[in-house]
């Protein structure tokens, strides 16, 4: 009798076993070369970047007193603040204007005349200043005043100077005459003959009165055209080529769609998309000036709940920035405001104070990799697992390792045939890919008064150049060599 129950003890639990085999995803591997006598581009140290609308200057949140903010800011290094998008085709200038600005709050989207003073300039300066961050300065030219947009750039210049990275004229103008927002502010025929000749009467205008002033242009949407035509008729006179890109359609309805807005959409490898982006870095390249695509996130209109502000978006934005960086992209700006309701922000302002969203966890791990130079990497794997390395300034070897794959771990092998005395580790986690709470990397959490105090790099075993770790499903890890 004992031995019956033994036995069916054991077959019981080789069926429990088994059954949780079946239940459990099977663990993939992946192989991580590291070529460092193949290197690549520099990464700037100004790479990363906001984006927000301009009518923002209206209330205190770009103020110098503004710790918090001022602390998000410098958590991620030296970096590029871009004030416009669509709501700076709205937004007027008078140096008369001595309203004073709103106190920080939740400040809604809003495409109704609004006009802007010194006092919203001053600030925004002074901010920049404080968190060592330079700024690209959108200009109106919604409304065609090259007068008013020259005297709104030289008090910028006069107060901001050197923080003064770019004047950006008008947002998106391949738009005007077609498609939400910008219906009624051109005709139907309006294309870029039209939009050149005002372009021209802003140049003209605003370097009679500062010829020195850094021209940023010409802000096109992802699949415009006009981009080679304006590189070709303003390189002279253009300090730095702009272009935006979402990864996602909102408005994408059919789910077969490689735009259709859904996590396993923004998952997806990122090459097929390269086309929407490349071509317009490579333009720019190819006539000596520098490329920033200062504007973009994972979905337009204003984001999709469920894809945008969860956690898969971090992992998408950590790859794609080091995608574009690798083809020597000068930086990248995520597009976002404070609104209490995160969308796509990487920053949301609810119960008086700043939240960091799961996107801006991506770009502070970015700040922990990219400081120095992107070298070849190849990386063979069955799962959606992909790596990039870069070697720093201070000879340590970086090696950021991302797995996308929703439910499979990962465990990686990264060899680099070179002995190393040291190995850690920092990990970007969170509960699930589909979490907008609970994100930390190197085992914290962005505190209420934006500051960041990571914990030390756990040590990672390294035999003979080849170092293995472990990638929980949707995950990412800083390996980082000395």
């Amino acid at each position: 009798m004992k031995c019956k129950l033994m036995l069916v003890a054991t077959l019981l639990l080789a069926l429990l076993t088994a059954l949780h085999a079946a239940e459990a995803p099977a663990s993939q591997t992946a192989v991580v070369t590291i070529h460092p006598e193949k290197p690549g581009v520099k990464i700037p140290a100004d790479f990363l970047g906001f984006s927000f609308e301009k009518k923002m200057l209206s209330i205190e949140a770009f103020h110098p007193a503004n710790v918090a903010l001022i602390n998000l800011f410098t958590n991620l290094g030296g970096g590029v603040l871009r004030v416009g998008a669509n709501e700076g085709d709205t937004t007027f200038w008078s140096r008369t204007e001595m309203k004073p600005l709103s106190k920080q709050k939740s400040l809604g989207y809003s495409l109704k005349p609004l006009t802007i003073g010194p006092l919203s300039l001053d600030n925004l300066y002074a901010f920049a200043k404080r968190s060592g961050w330079r700024v690209i300065h959108g200009l109106n030219l919604g409304t065609v005043d090259p007068v008013m947009a020259a005297d709104e750039a030289a008090y910028a210049l006069q107060v901001g100077g050197p923080l003064v990275l770019a004047l950006e004229i008008g947002n998106e103008p391949n738009l005007y005459r077609s498609k939400p927002p910008q219906v009624g502010l051109r005709p139907a025929k309006y294309n870029y003959d039209q939009y050149r000749k005002e372009l021209e009467s802003y140049h003209q205008e605003i370097l009679k009165k500062l010829p020195r002033a850094p021209l940023a242009g010409p802000t096109t949407t992802r699949f415009c055209d006009w981009l080679p035509k304006f590189v070709k008729d303003f390189k002279d006179q253009t300090a730095l080529v702009t272009s935006h890109g979402y990864a996602l359609s909102g408005s994408e309805t059919n789910q077969q769609s490689v735009w259709f807005a859904s996590v396993e959409n923004l998952m997806r490898p990122q090459k097929d998309k390269e086309e929407v982006w490349l071509p317009k870095l490579e333009a720019a390249k190819a006539a000596g000036l520098s490329f920033r695509l200062d504007e973009y996130n994972t979905c337009t209109s204003g984001g999709r709940v469920g894809v945008s502000d969860v956690f898969a978006s971090a992992l998408w934005n950590l790859d794609f920035m080091l995608e574009i960086a690798a083809h020597g992209a000068a930086g990248v700006n995520v597009h976002g405001g404070f609104g209490a309701r995160p969308g796509y922000s990487p920053l949301s302002y609810r119960d008086n104070h700043y939240v960091a969203n799961p996107i801006y966890y991506s770009m502070l791990m970015f700040h922990q990799a990219a400081r120095g130079q992107l070298v070849t990497v190849d990386c063979q794997s069955a799962a959606n697992f992909v790596a990039h390395a870069v070697q720093g300034d201070d000879r340590k070897l970086r090696i950021v390792l991302i797995n996308k794959d929703l439910k499979q771990t990962v465990v990686a092998s990264v060899v680099t045939g070179v002995p190393h005395t040291k190995a850690t580790v920092m990990r970007l986690s969170a509960p699930s890919a589909t979490a907008t709470e609970g994100v930390t990397l190197a085992g914290s959490a962005v505190a209420k008064d934006g500051t960041w105090s990571p914990q030390p790099g756990a040590p990672v075993p390294c035999v003979n150049g080849k170092c293995e770790v472990t990638m929980p499903a949707a995950s990412a890890a800083l390996l980082t060599l000395e």
